[in-house]
C-alpha cells in the first residue's frame, strides 16, 4: 500500500530466483490467459514462484483500470520539473510541440525489462520526427533502499538512448500513484493525454498509437536492439 492506501504492484526482481517450485497456480494461468485475450497486444504477465512473483502487468489491479485511464484521458498532463541522470532539470513543458510518451518504470520490474528495448526501437525510428519519450524512473520511490545500483545494474544490460528522469514524491501523485509499473503516458503535440498505456506493449502496439499523431506513414516494424551479451 502506498500511503494513500492505494495497492500497487510490490514484487522487487533481485536476480536468480530463489531455489523452490515456480509453479503458477491455475488461477493465475487462467487470469494471464484472459487478460492476454482482453488486451490485444499486451505483454501477459509471466508466471512465477510467490516468493518472486514479477510485477504482473494488469494483475491484481486491473479492476482500477478503466477508472484510472478514463481519470487522465482527454486531459492536460500534469506538468513537472525533474532531474536527469546528469541532475539536469528537465521540464515536461519543453516538450511542448512534439508527440511525448512518458514510460513510467522501475529497474527490477520483469515486464519493465521486457518492453524496454521495443522502446528503444521506437526511439530511434521517430526521435527525428516529433516523437519524444521520457522514461521516469520510480526506484526512488518504490525501492529507495537500493539507491541508484538497481538502476546502474539496469542501464548495462538496456543502454536507454532517450532521457532517463528521476521520479519524485510530486511526479508520483500528479500521475495517480502509478498503480502499475509499466505505464505509460501519449501525449499529442499540445500536451494532452490521448492514451494510457496501462502495463507492458510490443512496439507495433506503441507505433499504432503514436504515427497517427506525428503524422508519420508506416515505417515498418521496429527492430529490437540485440539482447545484451551479459547478465
Amino acid at each position: 500500500m502506498n500511503p494513500g492506501g492505494t495497492p500497487r504492484c510490490s514484487a522487487r526482481w533481485r536476480g536468480p530466483l530463489p531455489p523452490g517450485p515456480a509453479l503458477a497456480t491455475a488461477a493465475e494461468l487462467v487470469a494471464a490467459t484472459m487478460m492476454a485475450v482482453i488486451l490485444p497486444g499486451a505483454v501477459a504477465p509471466t508466471p512465477a514462484s510467490p516468493q518472486a512473483r514479477p510485477a504482473a502487468t494488469p494483475g491484481a489491479h486491473a479492476y482500477m483500470r478503466e477508472g484510472f485511464i478514463g481519470r487522465f484521458t482527454g486531459k492536460p498532463a500534469p506538468t513537472f520539473a525533474l532531474k536527469d541522470l546528469q541532475g539536469r532539470t528537465v521540464k515536461l513543458s519543453t516538450y511542448r510541440g512534439k508527440v511525448v510518451l512518458l514510460n513510467f518504470w522501475y529497474s527490477t520490474c520483469f515486464p519493465c525489462r521486457k518492453e524496454t528495448p521495443d522502446l528503444i526501437a521506437l526511439h530511434g525510428i521517430y526521435k527525428d520526427k516529433g516523437l519524444a519519450i521520457l522514461g521516469i524512473n520510480l526506484d526512488s520511490i518504490l525501492i529507495p533502499q537500493s539507491g541508484r545500483a538497481e538502476l546502474q545494474i539496469f542501464l548495462k544490460s538496456f543502454p536507454i538512448p532517450y532521457p532517463t528522469l528521476i521520479a519524485d514524491q510530486g511526479v508520483f501523485d500528479a500521475y495517480g500513484d502509478i498503480p502499475v509499473q509499466p505505464i505509460s503516458f501519449l501525449l499529442d503535440r499540445a500536451g494532452t493525454i490521448v492514451r494510457v498505456f496501462w502495463g507492458a506493449f510490443s512496439a507495433a502496439t506503441y507505433d499504432r498509437a503514436i504515427r497517427p499523431l506525428l503524422g508519420a506513414p508506416a515505417a515498418g516494424p521496429a527492430t529490437r536492439p540485440a539482447p545484451p551479451s551479459g547478465p
